[in-house]
């Protein structure tokens, strides 16, 4: 032991590996790596390059389950009111969309409600609804913070309007179909104001809460369009939306009970013959299919290929393969793609 004022001893040398040693020690490390590497299964082929993502394996599965579904029944799989017969064929508030939804109620609050809605008065309508939303039955108090919302948005008052319309959310109990409504003006209120995100996120829920929402389905064919036009999105999102436009696309001219709405809606999207991407261009092209124009539809689909590079490149080729697939000679009696 080393006394105080004692110089300081040096410190033992650390025996170093042999550079013999060494080498091969490295090399087996790097071996057991690539090694393990090649053995890590590459799932990124199962869902068509988009990725090992949770959300890429949601969005392929739903692809697929969406071609299946027209492979086996056509058009009419995207039909939402098959076995819906409660639903009218036309109604702007989910009220004149449904039988039996209002029910018995108490009959003062029944004439505060009609009298609002036969007034012109804005401030009126106000004064009448507002007493309402602090009504004990569920029902009453969600009416009444949905008029409220419904007649903010058609003053333009937009954040009165996500105001009310969140409050019509917040009353507890209610059937989902009833909060579609709600969904759908602060969708409408976000598309107004170009807050895009916003707006399909509402319209998704809407129409989950809602599928016969016919006014929520036209609207997303919008903003779904819009948001395809949008640089940097994932491939998955990107194959979500190019499904959901097929769906409303699909669903649309049957709630409307009016096929000629395909011709319509293709015509629309095809822009004169040159849409703006591939997924709008497989829209388009099954619209004229679904319409029975095969001859407009097979010209549409044909220059699809020349629509890619806007869109992510992963997604632009499920699309692609899917456009290559269709049967564009089918008899239109089929309505099958």
């Amino acid at each position: 032991m080393a006394s105080i004022g004692s110089p300081p001893q040096a410190p033992r040398p650390v025996p170093r590996l042999a550079p013999r040693l060494a080498a091969p020690a490295l090399l087996a490390v790097l071996v057991g790596v690539l090694w393990g590497l090649m053995q890590a299964p590459d799932r990124s082929a199962e869902t068509g390059g988009l990725g090992d993502s949770a959300e890429a394996r949601q969005a392929v599965e739903a692809w697929e389950t969406l071609w299946s579904e027209l492979g086996e029944r056509g058009v009419a799989a995207l039909s939402p009111t098959a076995s819906d017969s409660s639903r009218r064929s036309a109604g702007d508030t989910v009220f004149m969309r449904y039988r039996n939804l209002w029910g018995r109620i108490d009959d003062e609050a029944r004439l505060a409600f009609q009298l609002a809605a036969l007034s012109g008065d804005p401030a009126r309508k106000l004064a009448l609804i507002e007493p309402l939303t602090q009504a004990e039955e569920p029902l009453i108090r969600f009416r009444a913070h949905l008029e409220r919302a419904r007649l903010q948005r058609r003053l333009q008052d937009f954040e009165s309007a996500r105001i009310a319309a969140r409050a019509a959310l917040a009353v507890p109990e209610l059937p989902e179909r009833l909060r579609s409504d709600a969904w759908f003006i602060l969708a409408d209120s976000a598309w107004e104001q170009d807050r895009l995100d916003e707006a399909e996120t509402a319209l998704n829920a809407a129409i989950t809460d809602d599928p016969g929402f016919w006014d929520a389905r036209r609207l997303r064919l919008e903003v779904l369009a819009r948001r395809l036009a949008e640089p940097r999105q994932r491939a998955a999102v990107c194959l979500d939306r190019t499904r959901r436009l097929i769906q409303d696309l699909g669903a649309l001219p049957a709630l409307a009970e009016d096929q000629t709405q395909f011709r319509d809606l293709a015509d629309r999207f095809a822009r004169q013959g040159a849409p703006t991407n591939v997924a709008l261009a497989l829209v388009a092209g099954l619209g004229y299919h679904w319409s029975g124009d095969l001859e407009r539809a097979r010209i549409t689909l044909e220059h699809a290929e020349q629509r890619r590079g806007s869109l992510p490149k992963a997604c632009e080729r499920l699309i692609l393969e899917r456009i290559a697939g269709l049967p564009a000679s089918t008899p239109a009696t089929e309505q099958k793609p």
